[in-house]
């Protein structure tokens, strides 16, 4: 075993009064024995006050803090001055400030307030807590400032000690706006104080000056980089609050490399990470990967600083959410003793209090609860809220706990987390004591709106980022089983859509476990449950197939399952099963089902009452009598059982004993209000189908008695629409009317009618609520008594259809109400539509004779209306076809006059009346026909004859229109060829007129090069050979002829040639002809274009011939230089395109085509200048050339 290594001598020399010196080694301090001769070795020798403050700050160092305390103690006192001593205040501003430092320190480590009530976490009652500290350092700062003054010292000779003491002061107790003058006084004397900037520092991230803040830790960086505490701490505070969180961990990983015991870097990584894996965005993986990296390096921050009130707090969140109660029980107790911020100290008591919650002991939270509220009442404390709420109804007081959640709801203005409205929507939607049924009824409607958004949240989200941000809330199926049963009454899809979700979390959880040596362990009997509450749903939506199959698949797992949970559930399904295949008409597979479930549970009563209504269908009246009866003989006082047995001796005609039955079941219960509308039903049934006396004589009373008991079950149940339905057929019978106020005639009519609408009124209103058989019935009554038979029809359709047109009565109220409506309008159509109706009775019910009755009656009306129309009313057809039932109804009415059989249900001797008047009305039957077949024979005449003069008419329109649409193609291969022969023209012409451009375009150029020459050798060389070669001579200059202007200053109009006059014809004439054409369109293009060209080549040669031919181009020049000074005169020089002779007398038929003259390009000129005049109608010519884009001329 190695010795330890002796460690290095650190001795110091201590100088008494009068010169004594003493060495003293530091490390021997350990020793108590000598540490504690300290203090009067340091007194007897009178020692300088660095020494004392040396050894001080060497128990410091050594966590020694009662012996530095001990020894600053003894030097304030020794300096303090005393017999033969004066008091050293410089030493005793050391001394204090040293001693506040110490507290200041001390209070760090100490707990805040010490829990007397703590279970996990006690701690000793002696133990010093941070205001004793803070009181100490307060106290001593300020006996150094007191100090400090009596020294005679100013301000600013204040010690840095002294004044960080105060910063550090203010600080720890919640001070920042005092600490902040400080720090700026001693910065001004000390800028590079490495304290003091990092107080600012601190001051700065307080305030939430971020950016400055960085600017300050950089700047300490930059002074001292090995400085600690390490900058690089706040420097990543500060990144990460402005949201660069790489930084952040990257300047707190740096710090870590420099210190690996630095707990406060691993706990801000720690949470770094915690809060990292909460992100949404971030992978399940990574998540789960952050989370455990953030939990191992917080636990190491704890190890090394377990007074953290931080890292108990996470590491008590983390310990609650994983089943460990006690271990973040006594985590949030130490988080609330060693708190050093308000929001520690809040979180840490909110918590404490769940978690007491979730131990079970309510009396244990309700303090940390009422603790955190009280920390900071004026904000809003989700979680011990949350824990109020649950802590009320855990004890059962949930109205109370409602009254906590809607208060804090509206605090938070609908901003409050998901679990929160989950909780407030749960507390909604349940029932509480006393609670109005119409205040039950908007809480349900309001949880069910606040579930349902919830609802859509889940069904929207499909990456993990999506279900992070639920948090845990989506998983939890009993909150849309709970939905679903919030719907169940309002919309079946909406439930079912509820439940749906509810099972797939169920089998994403079953998923999520299925491991290999799990598969065989028992199924979930929550799951299967819920797959036989979606079944029970679709089949009460009818899609009866699905819920078959659901049934059979949640059978199919629970096959091999025993217990009894799993027979329970079995016997539901079966009988779920066998009720399916009844609604779905398979009454086999349903009677199998049932008996299959009372060879397991013999008494299983509902299995043999759906036997029983199976047998009545089957018309076994006796086997479902001897299944109620047993049934009865079990448990007679079942209402529901009660109300089967009475329904059933109805179905079978008893209604005496369905009567007595029925008055029995009201001893066992009289408030039931379905037993009240089945007793009204049974004495307003036996009032109206009494045929006796006696029962004659007691139909009023029975009518009373009817209305009396649909009275008192509107009593007992005011939305009972059966019993509203059973007055409103009393009171459109008229049965309540007393004797001897029945009216007759028109008034009864009219009485009834009246009546009939009343009874409409709440028949309207009741619709929705009942069945659309009973009430479309009796509401097609009431139309039927008010003479309304479109409408009586539309309501009995719609019974018969509910009835799946199986109902007897029902079709031959349908054909009693087209019987009438043909009546009143004479309508064969409708007499058919009412013989179809009674003919689809007789064959569902083909022993009646009564509907056979009613069908010869309905054949024998039919030809009776037919024979009564005129003959435009009627067609052969009809008549043939109406005469053939009358002959049909005629047999039928002697036949059944001649039967002999029984009781019928018709008088025999009006069938024979019948049948005699029916073969009266054959007889007529020939002469109907011949003046029908007469009547359709002229009407067929006159309509052939309309038909050939509209076919005659027809085909003369026809012709014409061939005619002038051959005009028409004829003009337009005229138009197409002329266009044709115009384009040519035009090709001929513009080609002609290129090579005259060409022509005048070379002799212009000419011209131009000769005055060249002559403006370059002052002459210009003669034309002609006779001179002699080389030979010059001076030309003189002729004389023009002054033309004198018009009178009025205006030019006159050249006169226009014949060949131009012709032109000017011909494009007008075109013109005409264009506007004339059938198509509408404007003057051809091509054929414009042509015809410009030619009037300007005719306009060309005209004047070609009125000019002199040139023979010396000497005096073409001479010409040229006379217009040319013309214009110089005038300040502008005139360029002509063509040149005309210099004879004065031709100067009206030759002028010159100038585009770019004065005269035209202005619209006026000089008419004082001679050789400017330009023709009017050359310049207008001039333009329709340029207007087609043709070369200038």
């Amino acid at each position: 075993m190695t010795e330890p290594e002796p460690q290095p001598e650190r001795t110091v020399v201590i100088v008494g009064q009068g010169g004594i010196q003493t060495d003293l080694d530091l490390n021997s301090l350990e020793d108590d024995e000598i540490a504690a001769v300290i203090p009067d070795m340091l007194a007897d020798y009178s020692a300088e006050c660095r020494d004392w403050t040396l050894i001080a700050s060497e128990h410091w160092k050594q966590s020694r803090w009662s012996r530095a305390d001990e020894l600053l103690h003894r030097g304030i006192s020794f300096f303090a001055g005393g017999p033969g001593r004066h008091p050293d205040s410089v030493a005793l501003v050391n001394l204090h400030a040293m001693l506040a430092h110490l507290h200041l320190h001390l209070a760090r480590s100490a707990p805040k307030i010490i829990l007397p009530t703590a279970k996990y976490d006690k701690i000793a009652p002696s133990t010093r807590t941070k205001d004793h500290h803070h009181k100490e350092a307060a106290a001593n700062l300020n006996a150094a400032t007191e100090a400090l003054r009596h020294s005679g010292a100013g301000q600013e000779d204040e010690p840095v000690s002294l004044a960080m003491g105060r910063v550090i002061h203010y600080l720890a107790t919640g001070q920042p706006g005092l600490a902040h003058p400080l720090v700026e006084r001693l910065l001004q004397r000390q800028p590079t104080n490495l304290i003091a900037l990092t107080a600012q520092a601190r001051l700065q991230f307080a305030r939430r000056s971020h950016e400055q803040a960085l600017q300050t830790y950089q700047q300490l960086l930059s002074l001292s980089p090995d400085m600690h505490p390490d900058p690089r701490i706040g420097l990543g505070l500060c990144l990460w609050q402005l949201g660069d969180r790489a930084k952040a961990r990257a300047a707190w990983e740096r710090a870590l490399s420099r210190e690996p015991s630095s707990w406060v870097c691993l706990l801000l990584l720690g949470l770094a990470s915690l809060n990292t894996s909460r992100e949404p965005s971030a992978s399940r993986e990574e998540r789960l990967k952050l989370a455990a990296e953030g939990v191992e390096l917080v636990q190491k921050a704890f190890k090394l600083n377990n007074k953290s009130s931080a890292s108990a707090l996470a590491l008590a969140s983390i310990s609650g959410q994983g089943g460990q109660v006690p271990v973040a029980s006594k985590l949030a107790e130490r988080a609330i003793q060693y708190s050093d911020n308000k929001r520690h100290s809040v979180l840490s008591n909110a918590d404490r209090g769940r978690l007491g919650f979730v131990s079970g002991d309510v009396a244990d939270a309700g303090p940390y609860i009422a603790a955190a509220k009280a920390e900071d009442a004026g904000a809003v404390n989700i979680l011990a809220e949350l824990t109020l709420g649950q802590i009320a109804i855990k004890s059962g007081n949930l109205r109370e706990a409602l009254n906590f959640i809607e208060q804090t709801a509206k605090r938070l203005n609908g901003k409050g987390p998901l679990e929160y409205t989950v909780l407030h929507a749960c507390l909604l939607a349940y029932p509480h004591p006393g609670m109005p049924a119409d205040e039950l009824a908007k809480n349900r409607v309001t949880a069910r709106n606040m579930l349902t958004e919830l609802h859509n949240l889940v069904a929207l989200a499909e990456t993990d980022e999506d279900w992070a941000k639920l948090r845990g809330v989506g998983t939890d199926a009993d909150i849309f089983v709970e939905l679903a049963k919030l719907w169940q009454g309002e919309s079946l899809e909406k439930a079912i859509a509820a439940y749906q979700t509810a099972l797939s979390i169920k089998s994403d959880e079953e998923l999520a476990g299925d491991e290999p040596s799990q598969e065989l362990q028992p199924p979930d009997l929550a799951a299967i449950r819920l797959s036989d509450n979606l079944g029970a749903l679709f089949q009460l939506q009818g899609n009866v197939e699905t819920a078959e199959r659901m049934y059979q698949e949640a059978l199919q797992k629970l096959a091999s399952e025993t217990g009894k949970d799993a027979e329970v559930l079995k016997t539901v399904l079966a009988y779920n099963l066998g009720r399916a295949y009844e609604e779905g008409g398979d009454n086999v597979k349903a009677a199998q089902w049932y008996r299959d479930v009372l060879r397991q549970h013999p008494e299983h009563m509902e299995s043999k009452v759906r036997l029983a209504l199976i047998a009545v269908s089957a018309g076994r009246h006796y086997d479902a009598h001897t299944l109620l009866k047993e049934c009865l003989k079990s448990d007679e006082t079942n209402i529901t059982l009660r109300s089967v047995y009475t329904n059933f001796l109805i179905t079978i005609g008893s209604y005496k004993e369905a009567l007595a039955f029925t008055t029995q079941t009201l001893k066992f219960d009289r408030a039931d209000a379905y037993t009240f509308c089945a007793l009204g039903w049974l004495h307003f049934t036996l009032g109206r189908e009494a045929k006796s006396g006696q029962e004659l004589t007691d139909r009023p009373k029975q009518y009373l008695r009817s209305a009396e008991a649909y009275e008192r079950a509107l009593h007992l149940d005011p939305a009972s629409a059966q019993a509203a339905q059973g007055l409103a057929i009393a009171l459109v019978e008229d049965t309540l009317a007393p004797k001897g106020a029945a009216l007759s005639g028109p008034d009864e009519g009219k009485l009834r009618a009246r009546l009939a609408g009343q009874a409409l009124s709440i028949f309207s209103r009741i619709k929705d609520s009942l069945s659309e058989g009973p009430v479309n019935v009796n509401m097609g009554h009431c139309f039927f008594i008010r003479g309304e038979e479109e409408k009586a029809i539309e309501s009995y359709g719609t019974a018969s259809n509910a009835y799946k047109g199986r109902n007897v009565a029902v079709l031959l109220y349908l054909a009693r109400a087209w019987y009438a409506l043909a009546n009143r309008e004479s309508n064969f159509t409708a007499m058919t539509k009412a013989l179809d109706y009674c003919q689809h009775a007789m064959h569902v019910q083909p022993s009646d004779r009564a509907i056979l009755y009613n069908i010869a009656m309905i054949q024998q009306k039919a030809a009776e209306m037919l024979f009564s129309l005129e003959p435009s009313k009627r067609t052969l057809e009809e008549l043939q076809v109406g005469l053939k039932q009358a002959q049909q109804a005629a047999n039928t009415f002697r036949a059944l006059a001649n039967d002999k059989s029984g009781a019928l249900p018709y008088d025999a001797d009006l069938a024979d009346q019948r049948a005699r008047y029916g073969d009266g009305l054959l007889r007529r039957a020939p002469a109907e026909l011949q003046r029908q077949e007469a009547y359709e024979g002229e009407t067929q005449a006159r309509v052939e004859e309309a038909r050939r003069m509209r076919a005659e008419e027809l085909a003369r329109i026809q012709a014409a229109e061939a005619a002038r649409q051959a005009e028409i193609e004829a003009k337009a291969a005229q138009l197409a060829e002329q266009r044709r022969k115009a384009r040519e023209e035009a090709l001929a012409w513009q080609e002609e007129l290129n090579a005259r451009q060409a022509e005048e375009e070379a002799k212009r150029q000419a011209n131009i090069d000769k005055r060249k020459k002559r403006k370059e050798g002052g002459a210009i060389e003669s034309g002609d050979e006779e001179g002699g070669e080389g030979e010059t001579r001076p030309r003189e200059k002729k004389q023009r002829k002054q033309r004198k202007p018009k009178e009025g200053g205006k030019k006159r109009r050249k006169a226009r040639n014949k060949s131009e006059i012709e032109s000017s014809e011909e494009d007008n004439m075109s013109l005409d002809e264009d506007e004339r054409d059938n198509d509408g369109e404007e003057v051809d293009e091509e054929r414009a274009r042509a015809d410009r060209a030619k009037n300007t080549l005719a306009m060309l040669k005209a004047k070609r011939k009125s000019k002199r031919p040139v023979e010396d181009p000497d005096d073409e020049d001479e010409d040229d230089d006379d217009v040319n000074q013309g214009a110089a005169k005038r300040g502008k020089q005139f360029k002509s395109k063509a040149y005309i002779s210099d004879s004065d007398e031709e100067e009206d038929d030759a002028k010159p085509v100038n585009a770019e003259s004065p005269a035209t390009a202005n619209g006026n000129g000089d008419d004082g200048e001679e050789g400017m005049e330009v023709d009017e109608q050359a310049v207008e010519e001039k333009d329709d050339v340029d207007e087609d884009e043709d070369p200038e001329i």
